[in-house]
């Protein structure tokens, strides 16, 4: 990596300590509200630690951290009984998210210029951060009763063939953003062939094994990866997703993730300098650009939280002291 030529034994340990411990936060974090951390991996690496990674490098390694994420999680799965992971339908898929993970990395070869990354980026994260602002308490069903009653033969030509294509788009938002391609991948298991919650979150986190590695060989083929760090962010991530398994019952996940969608959008328009653009398009990343990230912050949130406000309002009162965390989806 082109950044790091020069600097000394001390500077790399530095970065590495800092970015195991980065790791380990989005790992918790990741755990206790149900997400893979490709959300958050790119943005903020691409924030805090800009003197180690660009455009390319930076979701590059967040796709290494899914990786390791995806693996941890699908052993989890495969010893579950009765086991959520439908084999043959993630096979299936992974022979389309493979090419779009390799499709996407070369996609972004391809758009030299940073700053059209970084929009490219920033545009494709707001949706999956202004989901997490509407997230509702799931129930849960019979896991085993679910997958009884599921049956592949119901699954029609014309989904089939719409479930493929979201497959290979899937694979390529995991290729060009480092995102586990899950936001694609998770509801098209649910929408087009039916699949129970907790079976399409498994399936979709099999699924990402193959989505990954097909990505991280290439992004590694093309000198994109710093293994240092990559495997630094992998190993934290799943550090800290230990830690946030135990953390997880004592929170209400619903709520965390709200607050955590609140925050996330932030470093998203931080991400695509739309604050320095408005404010001092002349200048450098300074005071004026940060009130202008903060402005821009507060215009999007503030309506989505009156519109929450309004919802709950309208929502007859439950008693649900604590919701029980999901597992971590890939997105």
């Amino acid at each position: 990596m082109a950044a790091l030529q020069g600097d000394s034994m001390q500077d790399l340990i530095f970065f590495a300590m800092a970015i195991s411990v980065f790791a380990v936060g989005v790992g918790i974090l990741s755990s206790m509200i149900g997400i893979g951390g490709g959300t958050v991996n790119t943005p903020i690496l691409l924030i805090v630690f800009f003197e180690i990674f660009n455009e390319q490098t930076a979701p590059a390694t967040a796709l290494v951290g899914g990786l390791f994420v995806a693996i941890a999680a699908s052993i989890g799965y495969w010893r579950q009984e009765p086991r959520p992971i439908i084999l043959k339908i993630g096979l299936i898929l992974a022979v389309f998210t493979v090419p779009g993970s390799l499709f996407g990395v070369y996609l972004r070869t391809l758009i030299t210029t940073p700053y059209i990354l970084r929009l490219v980026f920033g545009i494709s994260l707001m949706p999956v951060a202004l989901k997490m602002l509407f997230a509702k308490k799931s129930g849960k069903g019979d896991v085993a009763s679910e997958l009884a009653n599921w049956n592949m033969s119901e699954i029609s030509q014309r989904q089939w063939i719409t479930a493929l294509i979201g497959a290979f788009i899937g694979g390529m938002s995991a290729g060009l953003l480092g995102l586990g391609g899950g936001a694609v991948v998770v509801p098209v298991l649910i929408v087009l062939m039916g699949f129970p919650m907790h079976a399409a979150v498994a399936t979709s986190m099999f699924i990402m094994m193959f989505t990954a590695t097909a990505g991280t060989a290439y992004n590694i083929a093309l000198g994109s990866v710093n293994l240092y760090f990559a495997l630094t962010l992998g190993v934290g991530m799943l550090v800290g997703g230990q830690i946030g398994s135990r953390l997880a019952p004592k929170v209400n996940a619903v709520q965390l993730k709200q607050i955590f969608g609140l925050i996330i959008i932030l470093p998203l328009i931080s991400m695509m300098k739309l604050g320095q653009l408005w404010l001092d398009p002349n200048g450098s990343r300074g005071f004026l650009s940060t009130i202008g990230d903060v402005i821009i912050w507060l215009g999007i949130i503030i309506p989505i939280g009156l519109l929450r406000l309004y919802q709950i309002r309208k929502q007859p009162p439950t008693d649900v002291p604590v919701e029980p965390i999901d597992s971590p989806t890939p997105e």
